[in-house]
């Protein structure tokens, strides 16, 4: 894939989805029940994946944790949080980083690696497994990740969506994808009008059983793997929490 199309989700975080990104601090149940009950020894090295402005990278600062880190594709928003680091007098280190390839971090750095937010689902396809591979990679021996995804048998509608937007693309010579649709939605609020032309963003919908299997070829041992539903009573059934043991 170009690079052109590799940062399709960057360019449209950056055009249009920086504000309602950075701006952003509620902390939604499951990930309060998640976090707290999985990042328990203060003394341990977070880094936290898709970082945007850092709204819970600092609320991870808040348990306790000396060393913590958070990295974003987009560098709006990282420039964003270190100052908002700042301003709070936090030790924070914000990095603008792309998920696929870490290399300004060694093998075996973290302890407790935060891939919340459905930060890979936004990863191109091509890039989707590598990415994997770098969390896997960085994460040390007896680390704990907590991996959200968006769960495609969530949506009643997904799979009508799929059919028409692939109908589409194979109609214009693009790729064929079922579980990367785009978006229906900008900041939660706007349709997305252009959401079946040609070339636009897309989003990774998982499987359950595909993920499972995928995590645990590269090496994870799967602690859990619940519906955000199914943690908390509140919790949205369209994400998909997994927590990996490496």
């Amino acid at each position: 894939m170009d690079k052109t199309s590799t940062n399709r989700n960057k360019e449209l975080y950056s055009e249009h989805m920086i504000d309602s990104t950075i701006y952003r601090k509620n902390v939604s149940p499951a990930e309060k029940a998640v976090l707290k009950k999985y990042l328990t020894d203060t003394d341990k090295k977070v880094v936290e994946a898709g970082a945007g402005g850092g709204r819970l990278t600092f609320y991870i600062e808040e348990f306790g944790f000396k060393d913590v880190t958070g990295f974003d594709i987009v560098e709006e928003m990282m420039e964003y949080a270190q100052k908002e680091a700042a301003r709070r007098a936090s030790n924070i280190q914000f990095i603008a980083a792309d998920a696929s390839d870490l290399k300004m971090f060694e093998d075996e750095t973290f302890d407790y690696l935060v891939y919340a937010q459905q930060v890979l689902c936004f990863v191109p396809k091509e890039l989707f497994q590598k990415s994997l591979e770098e969390a896997y990679r960085i994460a040390s021996p007896g680390s704990l990740t907590i991996f959200t995804f968006l769960d495609f048998d969530s949506k009643s509608y997904n799979p009508l969506l799929s059919i028409c937007a692939n109908f589409l693309r194979k109609l214009r010579g693009e790729e064929v994808s079922k579980y990367h649709l785009p978006w229906l939605k900008l900041n939660n609020t706007q349709f997305n009008w252009k959401l079946l032309k040609k070339d636009q963003p897309s989003i990774y919908w998982v499987k359950k059983a595909d993920i499972i299997h995928q995590l645990t070829a590269i090496g994870y041992t799967i602690i859990e793997a619940n519906k955000g539903s199914e943690i908390v009573e509140n919790g949205s059934k369209g994400v998909l929490y997994v927590i990996c043991k490496k």
